[in-house]
């Protein structure tokens, strides 16, 4: 019979589709930024891996389980103020970090995880990108 090797493979897939997965689950980790596009000035700037190891720049954000954020960035364009300690939040593909006294800083990402991939992308109210970054898990040492 066929049935089984076509219900493992429906299994596998179930498993593997991100749209089966809850968010929130996924999300909770901490995250290794290692490429992003910004336009900063009408100019779409790419920034690969090579360039941020090189240039010794980097972002790591952590999301806890309890809704916290932490993060470590040295960038030359800050996306976030590394001073403010935000807590996270997910609706629908939409993830928003929380200023914790003032609603009207909070800042607003598009996510998906393709592949073990973080993306996310924000854009400014005129459609410009501000950040379309991906990010890597990483990986806790035992």
């Amino acid at each position: 019979m066929k049935i089984k090797p076509v219900y493992s493979e429906f299994i596998n897939w179930l498993k593997s589709t991100e749209m089966f997965a809850r968010s929130s689950r996924q999300i909770p980790g901490r995250w290794q930024l290692f490429e992003y596009y910004t336009e900063p000035e009408n100019d779409l700037l790419h920034v690969k891996e090579e360039q941020l190891t090189k240039e010794n720049q980097g972002w790591e954000i952590e999301f806890g389980t309890e809704g916290g954020v932490i993060q470590k960035i040295n960038l030359p364009v800050q996306f976030l103020d590394g001073e403010v300690s935000y807590n996270w939040s997910i609706a629908k593909n939409y993830i928003t970090l929380l200023h914790p006294s003032d609603f009207r800083h909070n800042e607003e990402f598009q996510f998906a995880i393709d592949k073990g991939i973080l993306k996310l992308l924000k854009k400014s109210s005129t459609g410009k990108i501000e950040l379309f970054g991906f990010f890597k898990r990483v990986e806790e040492a035992s």
